[in-house]
């Protein structure tokens, strides 16, 4: 946990944590307990949304009580520069932000489901212990953004850029279908955080085409994923889950397997599977499917 504030995250951090623990062999914590362990999201209300300007925006913040977020739910950001503005907590369910500015602003905890922001700019944005559940992201730029503890369960991110951005979160059926996640930091950290070793998981996940060229994945859960065609070259997958992980047609150059659990995956017609480092320490090797077995 960083910095040790736990307790500003409140209680769906706590589920989540849960979730996301390495080993965790907690009771409840299954798959299908994710449902009662994250948050509901706030009432929709289905009436038109309303369209908001910067300055309106920048007035509804600043006026907002500590202790009662700014609600924006169902309204029309569209397309406003809100770079640097600070919207921590508040709740934005089915809020529309497509093509916004949010270059560098606090999404601190924010609720963001059903969200659309599609080709929003959220650069250097601090998204840590937000829910994205079901966002809309497609071509989003996310590059050097924080999303720590943060849900983006059946999210879509299809195209979107997320180099050098740090994730720790739950991604669950989420689609990543071509993004870009050169160098991303989505490794788990055991020397910063007090509360146990979390990771990143994409359980079931469509990360077909993806690009995770040079990125730390270590520890992260990609079970039942498609990693299909994509691009993992030079990516830390040590110690990782990939139970039946499907690698058809990725490459996998010089990717480190060293320690993950690699039952059921498929590498069929993968590039570069006689570089991968590690694959002798990979468990449940033999359980692995490959073109040709490596020696």
């Amino acid at each position: 946990m960083r910095g040790g504030t736990a307790h500003y995250f409140g209680p769906s951090w706590l589920g989540l944590s849960a979730l996301l623990l390495a080993g965790s062999g907690a009771p409840g914590l299954g798959l299908g307990a994710s449902e009662h362990l994250l948050p509901a999201s706030a009432a929709a209300v289905d009436t038109p949304a309303t369209r908001l300007d910067a300055e309106k925006v920048k007035a509804i913040l600043a006026a907002a009580p500590i202790e009662e977020p700014p609600d924006f739910t169902g309204q029309d950001l569209s397309g406003l520069d809100l770079h640097g503005l600070d919207f921590k907590r508040a709740v934005m369910v089915k809020t529309r932000l497509a093509g916004s500015d949010l270059t560098g602003a606090n999404l601190f905890s924010c609720d963001l489901t059903d969200a659309v922001l599609t080709e929003a700019k959220l650069g250097k944005a601090n998204m840590d212990g937000t829910t994205l559940r079901r966002a809309d992201l497609r071509r989003a730029d996310l590059r050097g953004a924080s999303l720590f503890a943060t849900i983006i369960e059946a999210a879509d991110l299809s195209g979107a850029e997320l180099s050098e951005t740090r994730i720790i979160g739950y991604l669950k059926k989420a689609k990543l279908v071509g993004a870009k996640l050169q160098n991303a930091n989505i490794g788990a950290d055991p020397g910063n955080q007090s509360m146990g070793v979390m990771r990143t998981s994409f359980i079931n996940g469509d990360l077909t085409g993806a690009d995770f060229t040079g990125a730390n994945l270590f520890k992260a859960d990609f079970s039942h994923a498609s990693l299909k065609d994509a691009v993992l070259r030079g990516a830390n997958l040590s110690n990782g889950d990939l139970v039946e992980t499907d690698f058809t047609g990725a490459d996998v150059t010089d990717m480190n397997l060293s320690q993950a659990d690699i039952s059921g995956a498929i590498f069929t017609r993968a590039k570069g599977v006689k570089t991968i480092k590690g694959l002798e320490e990979a468990r449940n090797r033999e359980k692995a499917i490959f073109d040709d077995k490596p020696e």
